[in-house]
């Protein structure tokens, strides 16, 4: 591929797979992310002429800033978090720029709609501590000398329950914080439908971060916030994904014995700017507002993959994960940010006191404990974690497991979501495309016959179905 742009030659290029991080990072900085093969039919359209004259000057440019930028770094001008590759390293956390003692880190927006690090050199002192905070290039193995243990829970309270995504594990846990006046942060969807993480300190407010959010949220100030908290004597408790909880470690600097962790187990995130375009696309599709969305509704199917959306004119409309083109290239791995696919933390080897996840498969590794409204998959990771869930065991039905059968249905416990070939074009140009068009030249979205199908079938009739199979 190098070469092929080297010398000015039209050319194709079929990916292989995982090992393509380097091919689609030189397509996307040249603007040749068309010249990629996804199928056979795709393939005539590659004898279109390459505009050489706009990519060579694309090349000279970052040749240029190569340049400055080893320059600098031999002499020692650079020490700021702009040494790391953030389009395919960092993971938007905020513990740089929430570190920095100069304010001279901002996070922006890049071209996809992820969160990265945006440096003022005029505020800049180059002191580093940007470069120390950072989880992704202080990633470490976790030494625990905690025997890490794994449950099938269950909530008591159905009502609870059925609000949750899975099991209503979280919710128990937030409660018990939250009754010895500490403060829960957690991820919510704004008025804007932008997730974000937020402060709950009382339990009417715990509704907002109930359910999943597919979608890269972003932490603002909560690290700066919690730091308050804790050292206020509060108790904390912290809910994200890995990346994020190590953020907020590395951003403390030390162990509190007052916070508290729950780390998700994650395939990916695809950004909001992505996100903003779907729902927009949605309302235009339903000629009303939506003023609630819900990607894991158990109201009409049960615990699944289930859209609830709730509009403005009183109608609600319920879609399942398949036959929603955003939800589909989500759960295809089509939309993650670059970092996702290798991603440190997808492994059993956790960061959180306790880590969280649907218990999927467990109406085969263990039938008698299934239950269509939902369970959990909990693992117990160190003595706090083993400490929280002993304060709601009253209030929990709870079955011993390992974690190879949690392992067997959520593979990003063992490793990260694998790289799709769509992925390479699902964020190409997308501030000049609506999702319309972007639903249908860039993810390539297609409704299957099989899920039509399995849509229309009652859902009584499914369940005999699934008894005589």
């Amino acid at each position: 591929t190098v070469f092929s742009i080297i010398f000015n030659k039209k050319f194709s290029v079929v990916l292989p797979g995982k090992t393509s991080t380097r091919i689609t990072s030189i397509l996307k900085m040249t603007g040749l992310e068309n010249r990629v093969v996804n199928d056979f039919e795709d393939y005539s359209l590659k004898n279109v002429d390459i505009e050489y004259k706009k990519v060579n000057k694309i090349l000279e440019e970052k040749r240029n800033e190569s340049i400055e930028l080893l320059k600098n770094a031999i002499q020692g001008k650079i020490n700021n978090i702009d040494l790391l590759n953030k389009h395919y390293k960092c993971c938007g956390c905020r513990a740089c720029e929430q570190s920095c003692p100069k304010n001279a880190i901002k996070i922006v927006e890049n071209t996809e709609g992820f969160f990265e690090p945006k440096v003022d050199y005029e505020k800049c002192i180059n002191c580093g501590i940007c470069l120390k905070i950072c989880p992704q290039l202080n990633y470490q193995t976790k030494k625990n000398d905690f025997k890490q243990k794994a449950y099938a829970v269950k909530n008591k309270d159905l009502k609870e329950r059925l609000d949750s995504s899975s099991g209503g594990v979280f919710s128990l846990l937030a409660k018990s914080i939250l009754d010895k006046n500490g403060i829960v942060y957690g991820v919510a969807f704004n008025k804007k439908f932008e997730a974000e993480h937020i402060r709950v300190d009382n339990e009417k407010e715990l509704y907002k971060l109930r359910g999943s959010k597919y979608v890269q949220s972003n932490t603002n100030n909560t690290y700066s916030l919690v730091k308050k908290d804790l050292e206020n004597q509060k108790y904390v408790l912290y809910s994200g994904t890995s990346c994020q909880i190590e953020g907020l470690k590395h951003f403390l600097k030390k162990d509190y014995e007052n916070l508290y962790t729950i780390d998700l187990v994650c395939h990916g995130v695809p950004s909001q700017k992505l996100f903003k375009k779907y729902i927009k696309y949605l309302e235009d599709k339903y000629k009303s507002k939506i003023i609630n969305y819900n990607f894991r509704d158990k109201t009409k199917n049960g615990w699944g993959l289930n859209i609830c959306i709730n509009l403005e004119n009183k109608e609600n409309k319920y879609i399942r994960a398949n036959l929603d083109p955003y939800f589909k290239s989500f759960l295809k791995s089509d939309t993650y940010m670059e970092t996702c696919y290798e991603c440190k933390y997808a492994n059993a080897n956790r960061v959180g006191d306790i880590t969280l996840a649907d218990y999927w498969g467990i109406e085969k590794e263990q039938p008698d404990f299934y239950d269509e409204n939902g369970v959990s998959a909990v693992l117990i990771n160190t003595n706090k974690g083993n400490e929280m869930l002993n304060k709601v065991k009253d209030k929990i039905i709870i079955s011993n497991t390992n974690i190879n059968k949690i392992e067997k249905w959520n593979h990003n416990l063992v490793e990260p979501s694998l790289k799709s070939l769509i992925r390479n074009k699902a964020y190409n140009n997308i501030d000049n495309k609506d999702f319309n068009k972007i639903k249908k030249d860039n993810l390539k979205f297609r409704k299957n016959l099989d899920e039509i199908i399995k849509d229309i079938i009652p859902k009584k009739l499914k369940k005999l179905l699934k008894r005589k199979i």
